[in-house]
């Protein structure tokens, strides 16, 4: 699993988050500890992937994390589309597979019903 996309994906659906929810989302889906997660965020800091922010004009300023690009929302929507587009056709399919496998498992009975 790549945690690096789920932190992005994350980002995505949520948008600016506090970095200490980031972290405990980390710790609660992939079971990493808040050291490693910490070090997941800055390695993608490093990389240019998120950035920080700090909200000053509260006390203590919390940081949250963004995206360095967020998704225009017309490029979003037309990508969740597709993603349930293309979930759909996978479940059609194998709606189909099944369909075949049992219709090829119904055959072989009667061939060996016919043969015995």
């Amino acid at each position: 699993m790549d945690v690096e996309k789920e932190v992005v994906s994350y980002l995505h659906e949520y948008g600016n988050t506090k970095e200490s929810d980031i972290i405990n989302y980390g710790v609660e889906e992939f079971n990493y500890s808040s050291k490693r997660m910490k070090k997941v965020i800055k390695r993608m800091v490093i990389k240019g992937k998120i950035h920080f922010i700090v909200h000053s004009k509260l006390e203590p300023p919390p940081v949250y994390v963004s995206l360095r690009e967020p998704l225009p929302p017309e490029i979003a929507k037309i990508l969740i589309e597709a993603f349930i587009q293309m979930k759909a056709a996978e479940e059609d399919a194998q709606k189909i597979l099944e369909e075949a496998a049992a219709l090829a498992e119904q055959r072989i009975r009667e061939k060996h019903s016919r043969t015995s």
